[in-house]
Formats: C-alpha cells, structure tokens, sequence
C-alpha cells in the first residue's frame, strides 16, 4: 500500500510548511512596503511635501531603489551560494537567511535617512536571497515523488498569505500618527526568522544532502525523522535508489565548476531550463503586483486602496490552495502554460481598459480591480508554484546547489531590473502609463506560456532520480510524461517497487540499454558501496520487489 496520499504524508507536509515561511517574509515584506508607500507616515520622513497636491508623495528615485535594492542583495547571496556550493547545507542556509532578516529588520526600524533604509533593504534582500532557494530546496529533497510538487507550490500559499498578512497590517497601522505606523509593521517581520530558525534546530538537513556528503546513515535517519517511515527495508531502498544515481552522476559528470552547468548538452538544457523559470517568475508580472498595487489603486482612484488589495490577496489564497491538488493531479506544462494564458489576457485587459477608457473613468477602476483579482488567482493556482517547483526538480543532484543559486541570481537581476525601471512607467511625473504598464506585462506572459509549451518537460510524478535519467537519455520536453524509464520508483513508498510509467521491461532485471543500466536500484547498494560505485548492472534477485 503507498504512503503518498497527504493524510499518510502529514508530517513531512506540516514540516515544510513550515519551512515555507521563507516564503511568507518574502511576501510580507513586498505587500508592506508597497503600503508603506501610502502612508503619510512614511512619507513624511522617506517622501516629500507635493505643495501642488497638498499631500505627501515618494520620489521615483526613492521608490525604485526601496524596491529594486532588495534584488540586488538577492545578487548577493545567490553569488555566496555559488561560492560555497555544497558546503553549505541546507539548514544553515535557512539560519543565515534567518541571522540577515533579524538585522535588517532592526536597522530598518531604527533609522530616519535614505541611507540607513537602503542599507536595511539591501540586508533583507540578501535574506531572501537565502531564505527563498534554501526553503524551496529542502521540500524538494524531502518531498516524496508524487507529492512533490504540491508542496513546493506551497512556496506560493505561503507568499501570498505573508502579503495578505502585510496588507491587514499596513491596513490597521496607516492611519497611525508619527513613525509607529511603518516601524509597526516591521517589527512584525521578526516573527519569521524567530520561528524558523528555532523549528530548523529541530530538523535534519534533507536526505539528498546526507547522500552528496556520503553520510547515507544520517541519509535513513533523516528519512525517519522527516516522513515518520519505520521498514527499514524502505528507508535503504530509497537511500540506495538517491545514492546510486548521485555516484552514476558523479561516474558520468566529475567535479563541480561553474563551466560544467554548460559543459554537456544535458547540464546546460537543465541549467537554461532553471534560468528560465526564474527569469519566467518575473515575466509573470507578480512582482510588478506585489510591489506597486497599492500604489497603483491609488493612481487609479479606486475608492481604499488598502482594501481593494486585502480582498485581492484573500481571494487570491483559495487559488493557492488549490494548487496543492492541482499540482498533483494535473502535469506542470498544462498548468504553465493555461495559467500564462490567461493572465496574458488579464494583464492586456488592464491596459486596454485604460487605453480606451482614460484614468478618471469608475468603470476602468472597478475593472482594474476585477482583473488584478482574477491575475492573482490564475497566478497562485499555476505559475507561482510550478515555477517553483521546476527550478528545484530540473538541477541535478550533484549541480543543484549551485544552479539554484546562479539562477536565483539572474532571477534577482530581472527583478531589479523591473523594480528599478516600474516606477518610471507608471508615475505621474514620468511615463504616466498607470495601468497601461500592462502591455508588457501581457506579452511577457505570452511568451512565457509560448517558452513553456515547447520547452518545459513534465516532472509530475517522477522522483529527482528518475529525471536524472530522462535529461541524460535526451528524451524531448513533449515526450517526458510517456517516456518508459529503467529506474524504478521507491520513494520509500512502499516495499514493492513500482515500474514507472510506459512500463520499462516486465523481467525480474533491469535490460541494459546504452550503458543506462548504471541507473538501476538496488536495496543491496546500500550494503555494498563498490557495488554501487562501479556502477554494475543490478541482478534479476535485485530487482525482484516488483
């Protein structure tokens, strides 16, 4: 009987949402400080006086570096992560993260210049910059097969509930005389890295980790620990399967250098293919929503602003929740690339509502709203968590630490560059696109759903080593979901070991097949080391659990 159902699951389910809320400061900080630059209380001290509007305003400047610094210290640690590869485990990559928060949350709260705020964003984004990979990484190698990509979307759920928690607050905080009514807020930020960084000293560092440090003992506790497994027969299986495709990789592919994520043809496709789902994170337009949306109802004069967006990210929650099922039970290429559709034509909506009907028309404000809502909806239910997943199940074992991390990196580039260049489309006293900015918007995001269609294999329902197999094979995006691959799936599901999808041979061994019988599964391995180094071909006794 499998153990994949959530139910059966729960404990590893709980653990990483918990892990998550490396998600939920970033979203808590993107929807709080795009209310911050609401409030008169903030305002007054980072903004100005406009004397022609008779109320406090930001400056350009100002509003694109609070937003686009938070990239560049993502930069940051995204070239530290390459820097210390696998040295550095997953668990106290969480705990840097966690230390960066706690600064840069304090800082912030205790200064009054540009400098001192530029500074803090700039820390709080080299937090992200550990907390968002590390997080995602670890439900990645924890996360059985078949529940995979379930809960890494929850990466998504927990983004869109900390902006919804940055919006409430924002919203019982603005009104609030003198500094309070930003500092409030923040202080509220300390809460994630408090929370985190004491449940992670409680936890093992991922099973995948243990296995690349030749520590395949921690490897089963670990298992134990995590998914509450107790046949030791299963934890070896799953330990043997993870271990003997790390050395067959290692064997094929030796050393660890930034020229070997481009040196073979299946390390660079996988390389580009996590690039380009971070850089697609962007495409999405989310950022330009999460960073501008109050500011953006503003302009529009949409009645609270406030408001509009507490009801958007709400609604937008139920999207994220079922995206838990919808990641299992519908491949990641339909989700993108619907998904990608739709908000192409949501985005493109906005824009031509406001084309036609001008700024100060209520209908193109009630329509802005409606759009924005449904954007954000489409948005948690397929592209946020399906990027997600896809970075992280794409690398390599042996490459993912340092693909995750360069890729974070060109992913932080492409969001400064948005954060930095938004402001300029849709402020008054520049372009004064407003809404329009969504032309842009809409044709990245049929880009994106174009990208998707012909490159983006599907990864539902196989575990990290079977896609090992199929990238090393060259198997086409189109033809991943069909593909009968020789490893077979243990994911300490159950005794039996089931024979991937499209079958792959019904004899009791595995059929040699252009030197990928390396890539079979033996319990014994575990036992015998050389036997799983030398890559020898597993024997018809070895394989006879099916």
């Amino acid at each position: 009987m499998r153990r994949s159902g959530i139910f059966a699951e729960k404990r590893v389910v709980f653990i990483c949402f918990v892990i998550a809320l490396g998600q939920f400061q970033n979203g808590y900080d993107s929807a709080a400080i795009a209310g911050f630059q609401s409030m008169d209380g903030f305002l007054a001290v980072f903004g100005y006086h406009d004397a022609a509007l008779g109320e406090y305003n930001i400056s350009t400047d100002v509003q694109r570096l609070i937003q686009s610094l938070i990239s560049v210290g993502g930069f940051v640690s995204a070239v530290a992560i390459y820097a210390l590869g696998s040295r550095l485990s997953r668990r106290v990559g969480l705990w840097i993260g966690c230390l960066l928060a706690v600064v840069s949350v304090s800082l912030m709260i205790g200064v009054t210049s540009l400098g001192g705020l530029y500074a803090g964003r700039l820390l709080l984004g080299a937090s992200n910059g550990f907390l968002v990979p590390y997080s995602v990484m670890y439900m990645t190698e924890s996360a059985p097969s078949l529940l995979r990509g379930s809960i890494v979307g929850m990466s998504t759920f927990q983004t869109s509930l900390g902006a919804l928690f940055g919006i409430l607050v924002d919203n019982y905080t603005a009104k609030r005389p003198g500094h309070s009514s930003w500092q409030i807020p923040l202080a509220v930020m300390y809460c994630v890295p408090v929370l985190l960084g004491t449940f992670i000293a409680f936890l093992p560092d991922t099973p995948r980790y243990y296995v690349t440090r030749g520590e395949d003992e921690k490897a089963v506790q670990a298992i134990r620990r995590l998914r509450g497994i107790t046949d030791e027969g299963l934890l070896r299986a799953e330990v043997a399967d993870i271990r003997s495709a790390f050395l067959l990789e290692t064997e094929l592919h030796a050393g660890v250098h930034l020229r070997d994520m481009f040196s073979s043809r299946p390390d660079r496709r996988r390389t580009l293919l996590c690039y380009a789902c971070n850089v697609g994170q962007t495409a999405t337009g989310v950022n330009f929503m999460a960073g501008f949306s109050v500011y953006l109802f503003v302009q529009a004069r949409v009645g609270d602003p406030f408001m509009w967006v507490l009801v958007s990210l709400a609604i937008a929650l139920t999207g994220n929740m079922l995206a838990f099922p919808a990641m299992r039970f519908i491949g990641r290429r339909e989700l993108l690339v619907g998904c990608s559709l739709v908000s192409a034509v949501m985005m493109l909506g906005m824009a031509v509502v406001y084309t036609v009907a001008g700024k100060s028309s209520a209908a193109a404000g009630k329509a802005l709203v409606a759009l924005s809502i449904v954007y954000t909806w489409v948005y948690g239910v397929g592209q946020g968590p399906v990027l997600w997943a896809l970075s992280t199940e794409i690398p390599s074992q042996r490459l993912r630490s340092q693909t995750v991390g360069t890729a974070s990196g060109v992913g932080y580039i492409v969001g400064w560059l948005s954060a930095f260049f938004t402001p300029y489309f849709i402020n008054p006293d520049k372009l004064n696109w407003g809404p329009k900015y969504g032309y842009i918007w809409g044709a990245s995001n049929l880009v994106l759903a174009i990208w998707a269609f012909l490159f983006v294999p599907e990864t539902k329902g196989r575990s990290l080593e079977q896609l090992d197999e199929l990238f090393e094979k060259g198997v086409g995006a189109r033809k991943f979901a069909s593909f009968a691959v020789e490893r077979q799936l243990v994911d300490g599901d159950s005794r039996t070991l089931q024979q991937s999808r499209g079958g792959g041979g019904g004899g009791g061994g595995l059929e040699e097949r252009d030197g990928s019988s390396k890539m079979a599964t033996t319990v014994d391995q575990l036992e015998d080391p050389e036997k799983g180094a030398a890559g020898t071909p597993a024997s018809s006794s070895s394989t006879s659990h099916k």
